[in-house]
């Protein structure tokens, strides 16, 4: 075992314990679409539970795409594995009107992150296992991976163990998704939900801030926007795949140009705020964050409503638009 402790792939992996069953995606959105079919695909039998056909395009979409779709309700009844794939603060008020009561002894709840069973706000009943699977990726990352043959990087972990197999369910989920292909670990419900409200706090709000200051810091400065926009935007990408293929150092003494790497290791670390982000982990184990998501979910999103706007008319997205339209995806 190495130190990213034990790593399951295919061939470690009995999907048969899912033969037989079925599983009842609840939230055919992103990773609803992408799980499903990826599941479909690998032989599984998958249904669709979906809220009232007359106000969730959903309905039609999983119909489009071949699937029996039910009511909530009617999908968790016909279920094994009733597969939650909603959005955080929307489970608890469709799980007690719509799962709970329809829960029966041996069942399996699932979920694709562990939000909502960490902070208490579903409490399923004590006579079903209660697991996770999450791929490292967005939807449509994940069904293309899988379409190509690939997989993503995924982690399960176990809440509750009734029948004494809810590990080996939660790791044939994974291997029909496709991300024992690459390797899936096993991790507790706190790690990963604390880990992913970490992740997207610190590295996607800190890298997004980032571009949105440098953009602004140049432009402010004279340089012309689209000019500004490559540089705050497009060069990361020029990056990425090369670090992530060979590792930091690798790419930084035999990829990147020696002004480059004098750049990252002498004003890099002037840039980062490790006190910062430091209080942001204490704030999410404390479950404040948590907390302030919920509430903000709770009063109708004002704040994001409000920064949505303010984005969507800036500058650097304007000039985004045109810089697409004018030089592509390259």
């Amino acid at each position: 075992m190495s130190q990213f402790g034990e790593i399951y792939r295919d061939e470690d992996v009995d999907i048969s314990v899912l033969h037989g069953k079925t599983i009842a995606i609840i939230g055919y959105g992103s990773q609803g679409k992408a799980q499903g079919k990826s599941l479909r695909d690998s032989g599984i039998n998958v249904i669709v539970g979906v809220g009232d056909r007359t106000v969730h395009n959903s309905w039609k979409d999983a119909e489009a795409d071949g699937f029996a779709v039910y009511d909530i309700e009617e999908a968790v009844k016909k279920a094994d594995i009733v597969h939650i794939l909603l959005q955080d603060p929307a489970q608890p008020a469709v799980y007690y009107s719509s799962i709970h009561a329809h829960l029966r002894p041996g069942q399996t709840l699932s979920f694709a992150h562990g939000f909502a069973i960490l902070y208490g706000t579903i409490k399923p009943p004590k006579d079903v296992d209660v697991i996770l699977f999450v791929p490292n990726g967005p939807g449509p990352v994940v069904r293309r991976k899988f379409k190509e043959g690939s997989g993503i990087y995924g982690a399960v972990a176990v809440d509750q163990d009734v029948s004494g197999h809810a590990a080996a369910t939660a790791l044939a989920i994974a291997k029909g998704v496709g991300s024992t292909r690459v390797g899936t670990i096993k991790l507790s419900f706190q790690h990963e939900t604390e880990g992913d409200n970490f992740e997207e706090q610190v590295l996607y709000g800190g890298a997004i801030q980032l571009m949105r200051s440098i953009y602004k810091v140049m432009t402010d400065n004279g340089y012309p926007a689209s000019f500004a926009y490559a540089k705050a935007v497009r060069s990361i990408r020029s990056i990425i795949d090369d670090i992530d293929e060979v590792g930091v150092e690798e790419y930084l003494t035999r990829r990147a140009s020696r002004t480059c790497e004098f750049a990252v290791r002498t004003s890099g670390p002037r840039v980062i705020n490790e006190d910062a982000i430091q209080q942001i982990f204490e704030e999410t184990e404390k479950g404040i964050f948590a907390r302030n998501w919920l509430n903000e979910f709770n009063l109708g999103m004002p704040t994001l409503n409000r920064t949505r706007r303010t984005w969507a008319d800036s500058d650097m997205e304007r000039t985004g638009k045109l810089f697409r339209d004018k030089f592509g995806m390259s």
